[in-house]
């Protein structure tokens, strides 16, 4: 039954699973389950999250653009229409 051996194998495993919406939880146990020990889990897992949260980094980075706002050189206050009517500024 048991098809992970290495680390990096785990750890694709994890990635995959948890990109295809897989709740962590859910896949500790069935591998526990399956006979796997726990710290060839908690190594994949934490590599798999380390690997998509670096992943999600870049690609906010990627997808922020760098907006500059234009300051205009003079602002003029408008009047409203009391301050016509009774000639206040």
């Amino acid at each position: 039954m048991r098809e992970i051996e290495s680390r990096k194998e785990m750890t694709a495993f994890f990635e995959k699973n948890l990109a295809s919406g897989h709740e962590a939880e859910e896949l500790y146990s069935i591998l526990l389950n399956q006979g796997y020990p726990k710290s060839l889990i908690n190594e994949g897992y934490n590599e798999a999250t380390e690997k998509m949260r670096k992943r999600k980094e870049v690609q906010a980075e990627k997808q922020i653009p760098v907006v500059e706002k234009a300051v205009p050189a003079s602002v003029e206050k408008k009047q409203n229409f009391f301050g016509k009517l009774f000639g206040k500024k």
